[in-house]
């Protein structure tokens, strides 16, 4: 029963990792390597975001519903919008914004407007950030200890950060921790 339940556990991890690359991602170009930091020119994008209260563990779970609900077809042409990563989320004050990435095939006239007025549409313009992966959990101290990580590197290149970091989380919350490819992102100016 025990290698049952092992290999049941080993397919759906296996078949959650291939999912989770197989969807669209924000396309850049690498530009240079900075020790454990890439400088990443990011494609101008679309983002659908919802502004939340709370912990930082717990701003994700608040905005994912109504985000999903507007790719799902809770919009004005109930369209269902693929989903892609990453999820990005920033701290904005005493606020954070959570932030789905919209797929290529849209832009602003052609993206479906959403029928909750919490999830706003925003278009992102070209731009330049230093990028750290790390994996495993979502916690808030698995982040600072890379955020912390991000910016020593950053202070030792060649760049300076011109704006707040991002948490770009690239999997979906079935996938096992092991698994999860995170990133720091934080937009940057040459020194």
């Amino acid at each position: 029963m025990k290698q049952l339940v092992t290999a049941i556990f080993g397919i759906i991890s296996l078949t959650a990792s291939i999912c989770a690359y197989s969807i669209e991602s924000l396309g850049y170009a690498v530009l240079a390597n900075e020790g454990d930091i890439e400088i990443r020119k990011y494609e101008p994008h679309l983002l659908a975001s919802v502004r939340v209260t709370g912990d930082f563990e717990d701003a994700g779970s608040k905005a994912f519903r109504p985000l999903f609900k507007f790719i799902t077809g809770e919009n004005t042409t109930e369209a269902k919008i693929a989903m892609t990563a990453p999820v990005i989320q920033t701290s904005t004050a005493d606020q954070w914004l959570i932030s789905f990435v919209m797929p290529r095939e849209y832009d602003l006239e052609s993206l479906p407007v959403p029928a909750s007025a919490i999830v706003e549409v925003s278009s992102q313009p070209e731009a330049i950030m230093a990028a750290m992966q790390y994996s495993g959990g979502w916690s808030k101290s698995r982040y600072e200890k890379h955020e912390g990580l991000m910016m020593q590197a950053l202070a030792a290149s060649n760049y300076k950060s011109c704006g707040e970091p991002k948490w770009a989380r690239h999997n979906a919350p079935f996938t096992p921790w092991f698994m999860r490819k995170n990133e720091i992102l934080v937009p940057v100016c040459s020194l």
